[in-house]
């Protein structure tokens, strides 16, 4: 098991952030339950934008990785992203090979969304799956054995099954072997809609832990509705910022539009045959 002081030679900062009961350093000027404005990240010269939990069709994402990687460079200002497919790490892979072999202007990072028992959990900059279904614990130590970031995806939503809740976060928050390297505490799709205030009011008050912003797109067009503002401009800095506590989140919810085109990718042909395939990997999987 890594240990967090063992931990990339960075345990002691998270170490020192997890154990406090206030904001992190990147959200400690903003009200209780607000976002960083465009106007306050210029001000506390975070200029970096990154937004690394998105969904390719390699799970249950409307786009493909190539159309993902052009959108992103056309018609965005993100300076990074990670693709994020829910308990699959291949189509992250392939859009890393994609990128460098383009000449992309953003930086790129590998991840997955990991489905654990209590919730779902971004693991940010590995290299291999973690399996599903495994114990909040279970799954963390797997992202930090592979030198990766555990990210709370859209925690403490009181309805949504695969949404991390306090009785876990305080139990992990306890724990002296194993912890969360941050929280995504606004996510622009409707996991947020509720939740994003009662999750950034929770972790300002009781964890302390860096926050995140992310669009949770499952469409292109919902990307970079919600945005991590951190201070440089590629993966290692935001990495950095992260686990110094300087991050905070930011962005807007999701359109009209960007639901109703998930909406019509999930109903057509092209969205059926995809769902039956991910239920006969999982079905395979699982035998």
């Amino acid at each position: 098991m890594v240990t967090r002081d063992g931990y990339n030679g960075t345990g002691n900062e998270s170490k020192a952030l997890n154990s406090n009961t206030i904001a992190s350093l990147g959200t400690a000027e903003l009200a209780r339950r607000k976002q960083m404005t465009l106007q306050q990240a210029q001000a506390a010269g975070k200029h970096g934008k990154a937004d690394v939990h998105m969904h390719s069709t390699y799970s249950d994402g409307s786009a493909t990785i190539e159309q993902i990687l052009q959108h992103v460079e056309h018609n965005t200002d993100l300076d990074v992203i990670a693709i994020t497919d829910h308990d699959v790490i291949e189509g992250s892979l392939r859009a890393r090979d994609l990128w460098r072999e383009g000449s992309y202007r953003f930086d790129f990072i590998v991840g997955e969304e990991v489905t654990t028992k209590e919730g779902h959990l971004l693991g940010l900059f590995i290299e291999k799956r973690v399996p599903a279904g495994l114990s909040m614990e279970r799954s963390i130590d797997l992202i930090h054995e592979q030198g990766g970031l555990a990210i709370i995806a859209h925690p403490l939503h009181r309805f949504f099954r695969h949404s991390c809740q306090r009785t876990v976060m305080d139990r992990i928050h306890a724990a002296q072997d194993v912890w969360f390297d941050g929280a995504e505490t606004w996510n622009a799709s409707f996991c947020g809609i509720y939740a994003n205030g009662v999750a950034m009011s929770i972790n300002r008050q009781r964890y302390g832990l860096p926050e995140l912003g992310n669009s949770d797109a499952h469409s292109l067009s919902a990307i970079a509705s919600g945005v991590t503002w951190f201070e440089g401009e590629n993966a290692t800095d935001l990495r950095t910022m992260i686990l110094a506590g300087q991050t905070a989140p930011g962005g807007k919810l999701w359109n009209v539009g960007a639901y109703a085109q998930w909406v019509r990718y999930l109903v057509s042909k092209q969205g059926r045959e995809a769902r039956r395939e991910r239920i006969n990997t999982d079905i395979a999987q699982i035998a």
